[in-house]
């Protein structure tokens, strides 16, 4: 009985979890460069059988059975290790939102590269293409992150005219500067996010593009949230919610009532 307590109060804690996940990706979809996420949720068994190579039908594993992240163990579904949340990243491409200002960037490319920054703890990845030109003519992002170019971080001087060509040409005044210093990644799970559309390279593979570079000046992309989407997943996380908040409260009721009983007995 306690046990049913515990699961359906684990369960409402995961669903609450999911829903700030959800309510996190509505807040963000207009925000340039955004990547929404999504919490997958797993329980210690099935975890520990992925990395054990536990698979359902192996030899020397016939009788387990796969049950929705469980793992059926002995006859039973084994959950004395509780749930856990998995937070994954979507790297796919957002749409592309004209904008006129020659200083916003956006890569055209499904996803696969990032501008790169550099912010005083060090390299930054990002697809927020919303830069500024600072007093000293470069190009940064609002809270002044430098863009950099293959020999450096990018400055135009006092430049009146500044072109980004599609293959990540950054030309001031007609003249020749550098070349966007895009960033791909082998493995994008790697990636840490730091802050709201920021990202930090840990083992992630990183490699400088210089093909299938598709730069559009005077864009932005927007964050890659579908909003329908998301508010079905909403619902369904509420629903779920309720579902284990109603089963907590059956338990507390039979509980309840088991003790006043029990008072009874004489």
């Amino acid at each position: 009985m306690l046990d049913g307590m515990k699961y359906a109060n684990e369960g409402m804690i995961q669903m609450s979890i999911r829903q700030d996940i959800i309510s996190n990706n509505l807040a963000n979809a207009t925000t340039a460069g955004f990547r929404r996420e999504t919490g997958y949720i797993t329980s210690f068994s099935s975890v520990f059988n992925k990395q054990m190579g536990f698979v359902p039908g192996m030899a020397g594993q016939e009788g387990r059975t796969q049950y929705d992240g469980y793992m059926e163990v002995g006859g039973g579904l084994e959950t004395e290790g509780g749930l856990q949340q998995r937070t994954v990243t979507g790297f796919s491409q957002g749409a592309l939102r004209e904008t006129g200002n020659n200083f916003d960037l956006a890569l055209d490319d499904d996803g696969k590269g990032m501008f790169t920054v550099q912010t005083p703890d060090g390299m930054r990845y990002t697809r927020n293409g919303s830069f500024h030109l600072t007093p000293t003519g470069n190009l940064a992002t609002a809270d002044g992150a430098l863009l950099m170019g293959m020999h450096g971080p990018i400055n135009v001087g006092h430049a009146t005219n500044v072109e980004v060509t599609p293959e990540g040409v950054v030309k001031a005044d007609g003249r020749e500067l550098d070349h966007l210093r895009i960033t791909a990644f082998m493995n994008m799970g790697a990636l840490r996010k730091v802050g709201t559309t920021s990202f930090s390279d840990a083992n992630a593979g990183a490699m400088t593009m210089t093909r299938g570079i598709c730069v559009r000046q005077g864009y932005l992309e927007q964050g890659n949230v579908n909003a329908v989407q998301e508010m079905v997943s909403m619902l369904a996380v509420s629903r779920a919610f309720e579902a284990n908040q109603k089963a907590l409260q059956s338990e507390d009721q039979v509980l309840k009532k088991a003790a006043n009983n029990l008072g009874q007995v004489r």
